[in-house]
């Protein structure tokens, strides 16, 4: 009864429409995952010329106006530097795909050599968590019968990378900012003002970093092994990153 109920479009696809010979052209969707690849990479850097360009404009010429009253010069500097930190985060989010869209490009490069009769839900997964297993598991520590990612080695390694430094700059700019904004808020700059203001400026730094860092770990947080672990929360931390890996869902899923 309860399937009589059922739209057209809600019922399961007739096992008969589906080829009997299939011909995924694994390599045309590699072509576009490696395309969106470079696509994220030239989105971040349009980001950054776009808010230096923003900085370059706004800032000159509020330093150098002096019919605007200090205030109003430091809530400027607050506005470019809040939409500094919102482009952080749109910077952050491009990290973060970039980083599945590689581990797609390295699961289709071995999904090429299956059959494509063989190509299905759990042989695609598999692939894919193979490959995240072998580029995350430089930094899983074993300890006490758990497995957890060593957070300040992924930190150490990471940061060396062009990417890092790149979202470093941006983070820096923007925190540097805001600082320069909070200083101008105060009636006199003094010790305390200058104390408080560079205090502002560090911990929005801080919590930017610490934003890019949480978001890059969680892609490979589906392979740490905890003792309160379920079979279904692991399944949830794996189809969390999966769920961003859509050049692979390219099977039909019966369920």
């Amino acid at each position: 009864m309860e399937n009589e109920r059922l739209n057209d479009w809600e019922r399961k696809v007739d096992k008969d429409l589906l080829k009997e010979e299939r011909d995924y052209k694994l390599f045309d969707i590699y072509k576009q995952a490696h395309s969106e690849l470079s696509l994220q990479q030239s989105k971040r850097d349009q980001i950054i010329t776009i808010y230096l360009a923003l900085c370059s404009f706004l800032l000159p010429f509020a330093l150098g106006e002096e019919l605007i009253p200090m205030r109003i010069k430091g809530i400027i500097f607050i506005v470019v530097g809040v939409i500094g930190m919102l482009f952080s985060y749109i910077t952050i989010r491009y990290r973060e795909y970039k980083e599945v869209y590689w581990l797609c490009c390295q699961a289709l490069t071995v999904l090429q050599n299956f059959k494509d009769e063989k190509l299905d839900k759990k042989a695609v997964q598999s692939i894919f968590y193979h490959c995240l297993r072998k580029k995350g598991k430089g930094y899983l520590r074993e300890k006490n019968g758990e497995v957890k990612i060593n957070k300040v080695l992924y930190v150490r390694k990471s940061i060396p990378s062009s990417e890092t430094f790149h979202f470093i700059i941006i983070a820096l700019m923007s925190a540097f900012i805001l600082a320069l904004g909070s200083a101008l808020m105060f009636k006199d700059v003094n010790y305390w003002s200058i104390i408080i203001s560079a205090g502002i400026g560090l911990a929005v730094w801080l919590m930017l970093l610490s934003v890019y860092f949480s978001h890059c770990i969680k892609v490979y947080q589906c392979l740490e092994v905890r003792k309160k672990d379920t079979e279904k929360s692991r399944d949830k931390a794996f189809n969390k990153v999966f769920s961003k890996a859509w050049f692979l869902h390219f099977y039909y899923d019966e369920k």
